[in-house]
């Protein structure tokens, strides 16, 4: 599985994890959800995700200590989190549409003939 997929495995599991709290309420939050919480903390942080896994430690922080703060944590998490889910969907977008190893970008075949017709022209 490349980096791209893993990450995006790892933003589905925190996405419905995010959407349990946000319903529940960050002070339902048990030890099985913080655990959830802290691995992927961990596995984004591993793949260079250093500031998405910042605020889920706030975040984890936070519900651990009971405190009013959980609620605005989770919503900067939210947010964190969204914003970096569209900005990996851009990345494998332009992944996908870059053109590969030995390939000619679109548009320049059709240069090299039009040179090629004004040389013999």
């Amino acid at each position: 599985m490349d980096e791209i997929a893993e990450l995006r495995d790892a933003l589905d599991r925190l996405h419905a994890a995010m959407d349990d709290l946000v319903v529940r309420g960050v002070r339902s939050a048990g030890a099985a959800e913080v655990a959830r919480l802290g691995a992927l903390r961990d596995e984004f942080r591993t793949a260079g995700a250093e500031h998405l896994a910042e605020k889920l430690a706030t975040l984890i922080d936070a519900v651990n200590a009971g405190e009013r703060g959980a609620a605005p944590a989770l919503l900067r998490a939210v947010t964190t989190f969204r914003l970096f889910d569209r900005m990996l969907t851009l990345e494998a977008a332009h992944a996908a549409l870059a053109p590969q190893p030995g390939e000619q970008p679109a548009g320049e075949d059709e240069e090299a003939e039009e040179e090629a017709e004004d040389e013999d022209a």
